[in-house]
């Protein structure tokens, strides 16, 4: 996706790239949005995330993961199954990653932090 316009459609797909060796990498942003499901309307919960994960032949293209990203906006999901929907999502690339681990930490309310961590259920190349 990166160097061309890209269309709404294919925001949810996330490009790679080959790489020569395994390479740990981790991403973090703060500009992850989902909706709370608890609450009737527009009420957005904001993350910092954090993806960390191994590349073994190929590695995320981060314009494709920053798309990627913003098909969550319009979901209504906690924090506690966004992470490990989001874990899944990247081990289901295949063989071509390993070692998956997403954290997201919610924007304080009520007073209370929360940061979830979750690892893939499906086979991530380990």
């Amino acid at each position: 996706m990166l160097g061309r316009h890209v269309e709404q459609s294919e925001y949810g797909r996330l490009d790679t790239f080959a790489v020569d060796r395994p390479v740990q990498i981790v991403f973090t942003t703060d500009e992850l949005q989902a909706l709370c499901p608890a609450v009737e309307g527009i009420q957005p919960d904001i993350y910092s995330a954090t993806i960390r994960y191994t590349a073994v032949s190929r590695a995320i293209e981060s314009k494709s993961l920053k798309l990627w990203l913003t098909t969550y906006r319009d979901q209504r999901i906690f924090a506690e199954h966004l992470a490990g929907v989001m874990a899944d999502h990247i081990a289901s690339l295949g063989d071509v990653v390993s070692n998956v681990e997403v954290t997201l930490a919610q924007n304080v309310r009520g007073g209370i932090a929360t940061e979830v961590t979750a690892r893939p259920l499906i086979s991530d190349g380990n």
